[in-house]
């Protein structure tokens, strides 16, 4: 399991746009699909979430409502490393979508274009040569202005196993463009000077493999502070960026093949904001929690 997995949310087309996206990559599969087992939040048996896998990179669409809003403050950098990746790419997720800067040589790329497809999913896409490759980027602008190499920094002392790849500065100091990685994980952030209507949104979140309840009490700390507690496990920080808590123990207590089980599992999650894997693990075990 990879360290990070960005989670897109949904209304409901968690699964038409991984397919989307897989027929977009030269590389993908679809992973594991999970259903809602209670009426809640949406009929039981629909689909929660589906992971899927492109260009290397693992994401979990979740099928959330219509509460939030992709903007383009958090899009995703391809990298390709021939024309007729670049043209599959940008043909695919183009459908019904919608242009933000057209494809063509630019003073940092001999061809590039970002586009928002159809769900509202930002994608900068790069002939850079290079093995393809997705990389999440933030923009930080307006009040964020400048606030890049903070953030950054913030992420690679919380998360450790980093290493800054390359930045470029503008004149003023802001951050044209930075690369770095996390767990092998790779990153980019930029500050853009211009006024922006939109800002990050929880419609993008990333979804962190934590080991153990130590690790999950470590983030929940450094995330939360000055950031926002959010409900089962979602973590805001300081910048307007969510994480939310995942690994191979959650992925085990929240299975859905077993539907009555997952619904004790789900029920106690829904009354706590951060994880506690021993009471998930009792509910999971059919076991009153003491």
């Amino acid at each position: 399991m990879p360290k990070f997995s960005p989670c897109l949310w949904f209304d409901s087309e968690a699964l038409e746009a991984a397919e989307l996206y897989l027929d977009a990559f030269e590389e993908g599969a679809l992973g594991t699909i999970s259903h809602y087992v209670d009426d809640l939040h949406k009929p039981k048996g629909t689909i929660l979430t589906v992971e899927f896998t492109i260009a290397n990179q693992t994401f979990l669409g979740l099928n959330g409502g219509i509460e939030f809003q992709f903007t383009p403050a958090i899009s995703f950098f391809v990298d390709c490393e021939t024309d007729e990746q670049f043209t599959r790419v940008w043909t695919t997720l183009i459908r019904q979508g919608k242009k933000l800067m057209p494809v063509q040589e630019y003073p940092f790329s001999k061809k590039f274009g970002w586009l928002e497809d159809k769900y509202g999913v930002s994608w900068q896409i790069n002939l850079s040569g290079k093995k393809q490759s997705i990389a999440p980027a933030f923009m930080f602008h307006d009040d964020a202005y400048k606030k890049a190499e903070e953030a950054m920094n913030f992420w690679i002392d919380t998360f450790g196993n980093a290493q800054i790849e390359s930045y470029e500065r503008n004149e003023d100091g802001s951050i044209k463009q930075a690369l770095f990685s996390i767990h092998g994980q790779p990153f980019r952030v930029m500050d853009n000077a211009m006024h922006h209507e939109f800002d990050f949104s929880m419609a993008t979140s990333f979804s962190v493999d934590c080991k153990d309840q130590q690790e999950i009490d470590y983030l929940w700390e450094r995330l939360t502070t000055d950031g926002k507690e959010w409900p089962c496990g979602w973590m805001e920080d300081k910048y307007g960026i969510c994480w939310q808590t995942g690994g191979v123990l959650l992925e085990k207590y929240t299975d859905t093949t077993d539907v009555k089980r997952a619904n004790r599992v789900m029920q106690a999650m829904y009354q706590m904001k951060k994880i506690d894997l021993s009471i998930l693990k009792d509910a999971y075990d059919g076991s009153e929690h003491h």
